[in-house]
């Protein structure tokens, strides 16, 4: 029997009815239901869980407040789709979660639309899309605790999808959504900025595709980007110390080395991020792909030499970062835009070595399923078995039962809590009620005409001796209420031994 019966044996195999991989192999609409199935159960593990936020959550929840140009360190679109679905549907657990995975779902979408647009085969998108699981930033840690990320990631699908469409075909829609995933890229996180760049040195690097960059559509890329950014941009031009001192606080480590030291362990810290990032999908597809894998590393074409000098162009613009500022610690979540098409690039030179990849999707499949099974677990995991193992996350804190018993000693017209924490969850406990972050009080928020008594004042107690108050009133001085006398409110963790508590300190203005 030739090669060829024997994929058309083995094609066939893959497609009986009744089979997963059959049902997958159809493309991008049965595995974006199969993935989109995936993110409801995510979806629902989240809400089965206490009614109290993680960090990213309540930074959500307390911005959803206000309609802003920029609100901090990190660029705005993420708290926009966030504050558009408060606005429809009220702040909830569910309002919280539903962005999240609906953009997730995206990049997936999007990914297996740029993998379309380089190999027809349905099974190929299909493959392309499944494979995202295996990257860690895109299955485990959405399932922790990411929001910025999880834009910036949409966004660089998109730009894929855009970029290999615009170079198949030209049209002026590839470069319309070149335009608009630039624009909601570089508002979702500031580093995305490096891919687009790479993709302008690749595409200069080949003849035929440089003309793409003189057809007069591409100033459609650039005003559609522009009008995106502009508002944040001009934000950004009076207030880039707040957007940048938080990013560069976490790249500089405490006591850190100088000079070739702080180079050395920048450069070590960028290789753990990439083997961190991409390690897992190189050791899948290393087994599953045995011999053939091997062989299509030196394999390739015109796509594969694109994707390839993209991801190292941007690598290489980390290592610039690295060499002229007193960066220290990169971690792989910052590589996220430069290596998502990874997953891509290997299945690429898997077919110009001449394996048929989608003949793989039958032996893939469990595995997708078991990173799917997996990355479901943890977070209600350490959720339910933090009495057992006496690790708390933030999810256990009993805050539902503190809005509870604050509730029933009256009810505030305005909350100052100190922290972004304590603040987004009392925004979800009292959603009705402003809250403001007594740490990064907001000028003009609450309304003056919502500023009334009585204030709840609230913050975390750690059995301080008596002393000034751990909290900045300032906020609500004009109102010339009374503060009452400070109480405290001390309440077991969810799912704890019952031993160990969340300690708050509160007191009433009236």
């Amino acid at each position: 029997m030739n090669r060829e019966s024997v994929g058309a044996v083995r094609s066939e195999e893959l497609n009986k009815p009744g089979r997963l991989a059959g049902f997958l192999a159809g493309g991008l609409r049965p595995a974006a239901l199969f993935l989109g199935a995936y993110f409801l159960l995510s979806i629902a593990v989240r809400l089965m869980l206490p009614n109290a936020l993680t960090l990213d959550e309540a930074e959500q929840a307390l911005f959803s407040q206000y309609w802003f140009a920029g609100y901090g360190p990190q660029p705005p679109f993420y708290n926009w789709v966030q504050n558009a679905f408060v606005s429809v549907i009220g702040i909830s657990l569910f309002s919280l979660t539903l962005p999240k995975f609906l953009m997730l779902l995206l990049c997936y979408v999007f990914f297996g639309m740029a993998a379309r647009e380089v190999d027809a085969r349905p099974a190929f998108a299909a493959m392309a899309m499944l494979s995202l699981l295996t990257l860690p930033q895109l299955s485990y840690m959405p399932q922790q605790d990411l929001t910025h990320t999880v834009a910036v990631l949409m966004a660089t699908s998109l730009f894929l999808y855009g970029l290999l469409r615009t170079l198949v075909r030209a049209d002026w829609q590839g470069y319309l959504i070149i335009g608009v995933a630039i624009g909601i890229g570089m508002i979702s996180k500031y580093n995305f900025g490096l891919l687009p760049a790479s993709a302008l040195i690749a595409v200069c690097c080949d003849r035929e595709w440089r003309a793409r960059l003189f057809d007069l559509r591409a100033l459609l890329t650039a005003i559609i980007s522009l009008a995106i950014v502009l508002p944040h941009a001009l934000w950004l031009l009076g207030n880039l110390d707040l957007a940048t001192s938080g990013t560069i606080g976490k790249m500089v480590e405490a006591n850190a080395p100088h000079g070739v030291a702080r180079i050395a362990r920048a450069l070590g810290s960028l290789v753990l991020a990439c083997l961190a990032f991409g390690a897992l999908t190189v050791i899948i597809f290393a087994v599953a792909f045995k011999k053939d894998f091997r062989r299509s590393l030196t394999a390739g074409d015109r796509w594969t030499r694109l994707l390839g000098l993209m991801m190292a162009v941007c690598l290489l613009g980390v290592l610039l970062v690295i060499l002229f500022t007193g960066t220290t610690k990169i971690t792989e979540r910052w590589l996220d835009p430069y290596l998502l098409p990874l997953p891509l690039y290997l299945l690429l030179k898997l077919e110009r070595a001449g394996i048929d990849t989608t003949l793989h999707l039958k032996r893939l499949v469990p595995v997708f399923i078991v990173i799917m099974a997996v990355t479901s677990v943890p977070l209600a995991g350490k959720t339910f078995t933090g009495g057992l193992t006496g690790a708390y996350t933030r999810i256990n804190y009993p805050l539902a039962s503190v809005a509870e018993a604050l509730k029933a000693e009256g009810r505030p017209a305005v909350i100052v809590a100190a922290g972004m924490h304590l603040a987004g969850n009392m925004r979800l406990q009292f959603p009705d009620v402003p809250v403001v972050n007594s740490e990064q009080p907001i000028a003009g928020f609450p309304a003056p005409n919502a500023m009334k008594g009585p204030v709840l004042a609230i913050w975390a107690d750690s059995g301080r001796a008596a002393g000034p108050l751990p909290i900045d009133l300032s906020s609500v001085d004009t109102l010339g209420l009374t503060a009452s006398p400070a109480k405290s409110l001390s309440l077991p963790y969810y799912y704890g031994d019952g031993k160990m508590q969340l300690n708050l300190g509160y007191l009433w203005l009236r």
